[in-house]
């Protein structure tokens, strides 16, 4: 079953028991209808100047991919800050300039408009369905099953302004885990396709990925890649040991920008131009590269909060939100949610104390609101 596999992701920790971990999987009990509510309470945690503290949670099972509000929040919508809705339904940026005639140098549609529901945080759970996550109600919706033609477990996820995500999955070759490519679309996850990737192309095994804006007033944005190597020895730290690329989607290959010390993390990526990344052993670790050169800007240590076998996180809002396993060390438990407010105190506090899936991946493009809503 996919919930008992030790390897799973978005960048999991690997356990050495292979037995478990490739073979082709049915649909476990973490299916998408075993939704249900759990509002206890998680033990506080201090050290590194990181308080981890719960308050509860709640989750929930619908037949629409659409992100409901409301809920206990009272929330009704969500924003973009920097964008304005268009007649659609999506986003469009102006950023044309007007000339002397009253008209303008180019339309909105030039530079990279949001396709419906691109605002949303969306997850991968271990029996690969795709559902979405509300930060502003604590909620998880279901959207479907993903239509990728493949018989493996998926890795990873990133999702671009145009409705469409890009996701790995992972199979054993030899004694490392490859992974192949697909293009899929996020309001129909059964639209998935296999675009040609080769596993392993330009000797990039694995990587967690997420898409990333040009800049603050350039809203496209291209796909980048957190490099792991797939060895039995699963994800680890030290000097050079990962790498940083940038996705080519005509060549199909993940090509470096340079090394890092992060054998595995996830990436998330803000409409504003910053790229972070999740990872880090024994204890996690958010870190801000430099997109151009792989730099590390800033790198915040969380004591006592591990990346567990399950692991994924999305920027929203200003913040963060990590999708880890509740209990950790069990296999197939499903995932509990965690803010850092990363633009107050930086503390993080378990929100969702017991969702109804194990999140394997997540994604969010930079269509997302990059400041609080409201």
């Amino acid at each position: 079953m996919r919930g008992s596999r030790l390897l799973s992701r978005g960048a999991a920790t690997f356990s050495l028991s292979l037995a478990l971990v490739f073979t082709p999987a049915c649909s476990g009990d973490d299916a998408g209808g075993s939704a249900g509510t759990d509002a206890s309470s998680s033990a506080t945690l201090t050290g590194g100047g990181v308080s981890i503290s719960s308050t509860g949670g709640a989750s929930s099972n619908a037949s629409t991919g659409a992100m409901t509000t409301g809920g206990s929040t009272g929330g009704t919508g969500m924003t973009t800050g920097a964008s304005a809705v268009s007649s659609s339904g999506g986003f469009k940026f102006d950023v044309g300039e007007e000339t002397s005639g009253g008209s303008t140098t180019g339309p909105d549609d030039s530079m990279c408009p949001c396709a419906p529901n691109s605002d949303l945080i969306y997850v991968l759970s271990d029996d690969k369905q795709l559902w979405t996550y509300n930060p502003l109600n604590n909620l998880f919706v279901t959207v479907g099953a993903l239509g990728c033609p493949t018989p493996n477990t998926t890795f990873s996820m990133g999702v671009g302004r145009d409705g469409y995500a890009w996701v790995q999955d992972t199979a054993l070759v030899g004694l490392n885990s490859v992974g192949d490519l697909f293009r899929m679309n996020v309001s129909d996850p059964a639209d998935c396709v296999d675009p040609g990737y080769t596993p392993g192309a330009n000797g990039w095994n694995h990587f967690g990925m997420a898409f990333v804006s040009q800049s603050d007033i350039n809203p496209c944005d291209s796909l980048y890649g957190a490099h792991w190597d797939g060895a039995l020895g699963g994800f680890g730290e030290g000097v050079n040991v990962g790498k940083l690329g940038v996705f080519d989607e005509d060549a199909l290959q993940m090509n470096t920008i340079g090394s890092n010390n992060y054998n595995g993390a996830e990436l998330t990526g803000t409409g504003d131009g910053r790229l972070y990344a999740f990872g880090g052993v024994p204890d996690a670790k958010l870190i801000q590269f430099d997109k151009q050169t792989g730099e590390e800007l800033e790198v915040i240590s969380f004591a006592g909060f591990p990346l567990t076998q399950a692991f994924a996180f999305a920027f929203w809002g200003g913040d963060f939100y990590f999708f880890t396993e509740a209990s950790p060390g069990q296999i197939g438990t499903k995932s509990k949610v965690t803010r850092l407010d990363y633009d107050g105190d930086q503390s993080l506090t378990t929100v969702n104390a017991g969702g109804p899936v194990r999140v394997v991946g997540a994604g969010v493009s930079t269509c997302a609101p990059v400041l609080p809503p409201g």
